[in-house]
């Protein structure tokens, strides 16, 4: 017999981080990855410093949810006060990251065309790229040696335990972008076992049966 030891909030917490940060790393259209000019123009373009500024700061707010997946994890034995600490720290890293990301947007619209047109596009593909990383490869490092110790510390269903695994080793690699789809499938699947209760299990003693 088994019984959870971490509340549906850690759950719910992973899952809005999850979310959230997708959503940013999608429409945000901050330059990464292979270098294109065209790219960096759309994204220092006056009229898209709202739109960056908005979805970064939701990536920001649902960062903060990995603050209450972390608080989830406290009762787990042995482990719980570290993961819980690791959580807290990949929450800082995305905050800052999508700050800064979505900074160099707005910064290029307050600044006006003398910041935009004196400011090389080289650079600006630079402060994206290191913000792109902090605010997603920063937790998802973060959450991958997570997902792997509560993996191996825990019970959870052996395909469960698979996935988390290999999610884990994805969310560590994710800097190489390819395997951070594969990563956001596994912490989808890690919250909504947590949220159910099928995840982060301990064995409960058997009781002794009565004579009376």
């Amino acid at each position: 017999m088994s019984t959870s030891i971490a509340p549906r909030s850690a759950g719910i917490g992973l899952l809005v981080y999850a979310l959230a940060t997708f959503v940013a790393f999608m429409l945000s259209g901050a330059p990464g990855g292979d270098y294109s000019d065209t790219k960096v123009v759309g994204y220092i373009a006056a009229a898209h410093a709202p739109v960056a500024f908005i979805v970064w700061y939701i990536a920001a707010l649902g960062a903060l949810a990995l603050v209450v997946f972390g608080a989830g994890l406290r009762k787990i034995p042995g482990v719980g006060q570290p993961l819980s600490a690791l959580a807290t720290i990949g929450a800082a890293l995305s905050v800052a990251g999508s700050l800064l990301a979505g900074g160099v947007a707005v910064g290029m619209s307050e600044g006006g065309s003398v910041v935009r047109e004196q400011t090389p596009h080289a650079v600006v593909y630079l402060v994206t790229e290191i913000g792109n990383l902090a605010a997603v490869c920063g937790p998802a490092l973060c959450v991958g040696v997570i997902a792997i110790v509560i993996a191996m510390r825990t019970r959870m269903p052996v395909w469960l335990q698979v996935v988390a695994v290999i999610g884990g080793v994805c969310g560590i690699l994710a800097p190489f972008y390819l395997t951070y789809l594969l990563y956001l499938l596994a912490v989808l699947a890690l919250g909504v076992a947590l949220l159910t209760g099928r995840a982060v299990r301990e064995r409960m003693p058997e009781r002794a049966s009565s004579i009376v």
